[in-house]
C-alpha cells in the first residue's frame, strides 16, 4: 500500500492498495461514521463494481442509493449534472452525507461539482477506475462540467475526503483507457519528473502494466507537490495544462471522439514543436517525445484545422482576454509558464 499525503485546504490522504475496493468501509469510517451515502457512477463502471461496493458500504450500517449516467463525455454536461442534484434533493441528502464517486475522470468530475455545490458543499469520496482518473484528475480537487462553448468552463474547487485508488479495477479497462491514461502520464515527465522518463522509456507502461502501481504514485506526488505549491491555479499549477491549450482544442472540435489523453499527447507534440520553432526546445528532445508518445500507442498529429484549434483556446480557462497562459517544454523533462496574445499563440501552430 501507498498512501500519499495531500496537503490542501482539506487535507487528505490518496490510498493506492490493490484490493483496496473490497474493504473500501476500512477507510471511510474513520472520516465519515455511518450517514447516507449516494455512489455516482456510469454505465461502464457500474456493472463492474456498484454492487459490491453498495453491499460492502451496507453491511457496515450505511444507507445506501446510487446515481448512474451515460458513460462518456458527452454526459459531463450541465442538464446531466442538474439531473444528479436534483436526485441528490429527492433523495433529502443532508450536508452529514456523502458522496462516493466511482468511476473515471468525467464521474469524478460530474460528481465531485455535485459535491461542491449541493447544500453549498458536501463530503465526498473519490474512487478512480481508470488510469487517467488515478493519475491525474482523482487528485487535486478541480471539478467541472463543459459548456456549449467549450470544456470543463463550469466547475468548483472541492477537494475529496480521500481518493481510493485499487488499482485492480484497471484489469476491467479497454485497451483504449490504458493508452488514454498514458497521454497523461508521460505529461507528468516534463514537470520535471525526469526519472518517469527514464522508466517510460525502458519499460513503456503500456507493455509492462505491473508496474502500474509505481507510476500511479509518482504522478500523484508529483502533482500532490505542486497543489500544495497552488491549489486554485493562480500559478504554479498550471504547468499541469501541459498539452492541454490546444488539446482541449482538438477534443472539442472532434466532438469528444478524441478522448482526453489523446489529445493531451497531440498537444504537447504541437507545443513541443512550436517551441523549437521559437528556439525554446532543442530539436532532439521533441523528437525523443514523438517516440515516447508513439511507444505508447498514442498519436502525434491531427486532422483538426489550426483554425478550430485557436478558436477553442479564446474559450480556454486560461485566456485571459488578449493573452494566454501556456505551458512550453524548455528541455526533455522540464516546462515553463509563457503568457503570449493569441497571435502569438497562433505562431506555435505555423
Amino acid at each position: 500500500m501507498t498512501r500519499i499525503h495531500i496537503n490542501a485546504s482539506t487535507p487528505y490522504d490518496v490510498v493506492i492498495e490493490k484490493g483496496a475496493l473490497q474493504r473500501i468501509t476500512d477507510y471511510i469510517k474513520p472520516l465519515k461514521p455511518n450517514c447516507r451515502v449516494i455512489i455516482v457512477s456510469d454505465s461502464n463502471v457500474a456493472p463492474h463494481y456498484l454492487d459490491s461496493v453498495k453491499a460492502n458500504m451496507e453491511h457496515a450500517g450505511y444507507a445506501v442509493c446510487d446515481y448512474v449516467f451515460p458513460a462518456g463525455e458527452s454526459s459531463k454536461n450541465a442538464h446531466q449534472l442538474i439531473d444528479l442534484v436534483e436526485y441528490m434533493a429527492v433523495q433529502a441528502l443532508t450536508r452529514k452525507d456523502l458522496l462516493i464517486a466511482l468511476g473515471g475522470g468525467v464521474v469524478g468530475d460530474m460528481a465531485g461539482f455535485a459535491a461542491a455545490t449541493y447544500l453549498r458543499g458536501i463530503d465526498y469520496v473519490q474512487v478512480p477506475t481508470s488510469l487517467l482518473a488515478a493519475v491525474d484528475s482523482s487528485v487535486g480537487g478541480k471539478t467541472a462540467v463543459n459548456l456549449e462553448a467549450g470544456k470543463n468552463l463550469w466547475g468548483a474547487f472541492k477537494q475529496p475526503i480521500l481518493v481510493l485508488c485499487d488499482p485492480a479495477t484497471l484489469n476491467t479497462l479497454p485497451e483504449m483507457e490504458w493508452i488514454n491514461g498514458c497521454g497523461e502520464i508521460i505529461k507528468y515527465g516534463f514537470l520535471d519528473v525526469p526519472g518517469l522518463l527514464t522508466q517510460l522509456e525502458n519499460r513503456p507502461l503500456i507493455k509492462h502494466r505491473s508496474s502500474v502501481s509505481g507510476v500511479i504514485a509518482r504522478c500523484v506526488q508529483a502533482k500532490a507537490d505542486i497543489v500544495e505549491q497552488d491549489e486554485r491555479e493562480s500559478g504554479v499549477r498550471a504547468l499541469l495544462n501541459l498539452g492541454h491549450t490546444f488539446g482541449h482544442g482538438i477534443e472539442k472540435a472532434s466532438h469528444f471522439e478524441v478522448h482526453h489523453g489523446y489529445a493531451v499527447a497531440i498537444g504537447m507534440v504541437l507545443m513541443a514543436q512550436g517551441a523549437v520553432k521559437h528556439g525554446e526546445l532543442d530539436a532532439q528532445a521533441l523528437e525523443k517525445l514523438k517516440a515516447l508518445i508513439k511507444a505508447h500507442d498514442l498519436p502525434t498529429t491531427t486532422t483538426i484545422s489550426k483554425e478550430e484549434i485557436l478558436a477553442a483556446a479564446k474559450h480556454d480557462k486560461k485566456s485571459e482576454g488578449a493573452t494566454i497562459k501556456i505551458v512550453v517544454p524548455t528541455s526533455y523533462g522540464h516546462s515553463e509558464l509563457k503568457v503570449v496574445t493569441h497571435e502569438e499563440l497562433a505562431t506555435y501552430l505555423d
